[in-house]
């Protein structure tokens, strides 16, 4: 798995072939087909363990003992560190893959794991009298997008050389505070 993950963060999906991957783990592709029906298969495993990566990551900030806007914070922050190091489940999400069915229901369950943690910290958050929220889906839902935005910037493009918890502080701020004067 370590080496399909690997391989395929290298060429792509569509670059790599089930040779490339057996004759990197040095054993014949008829190998691989005992463990996997095709390539989209073991695709799909290397994904799956890369969401699980990413899950647990995120269900440990949610369920520290620390103060909501810490937590929003850690959660943020944690994302984009762990988002860096799983290439395959990045650029699955934002490359030409989506063709793939599996992808789009990944996505589909992902985006609603996530409303749901933000949604958690949000509704601590008004519990401990630190945030006011009126409608806590549609904020967890604004977040949640918000994030997501920050995604590419932070992790790969302009901004991923950018000290990642200055800029996460940063986007706390506005999202915290907004960007009204005060």
């Amino acid at each position: 798995m370590k080496i399909a993950q690997d391989i395929f963060s290298k060429y792509g999906y569509k670059k790599t072939t089930l040779d490339d991957i057996a004759n990197a783990v040095r054993k014949g592709k008829s190998s691989l087909y005992y463990y996997f029906d095709s390539k989209e298969d073991l695709f799909q495993a290397v994904i799956m363990k890369e969401v699980d990566v990413l899950r647990r990551e995120l269900e440990k900030v949610v369920l520290r003992n620390t103060d909501p806007v810490e937590k929003l914070r850690e959660y943020i922050l944690t994302k984009l560190t762990t988002y860096r190091g799983l290439a395959n489940f990045y650029h699955a999400l934002e490359n030409d893959v989506t063709a793939i069915e599996f992808i789009d229901n990944i996505k589909d369950k992902y985006d609603q794991e996530e409303i749901r943690m933000i949604k958690r910290i949000l509704i601590e958050g008004v519990r401990k009298n630190e945030f006011e929220i009126y409608d806590f889906t549609l904020a967890a839902i604004g977040i949640t997008t918000a994030i997501k935005g920050l995604e590419m910037p932070m992790s790969a493009g302009n901004y991923g050389a950018v000290n990642l918890e200055k800029g996460v502080d940063n986007i706390l701020k506005i999202l915290c505070y907004g960007i009204m004067k005060r």
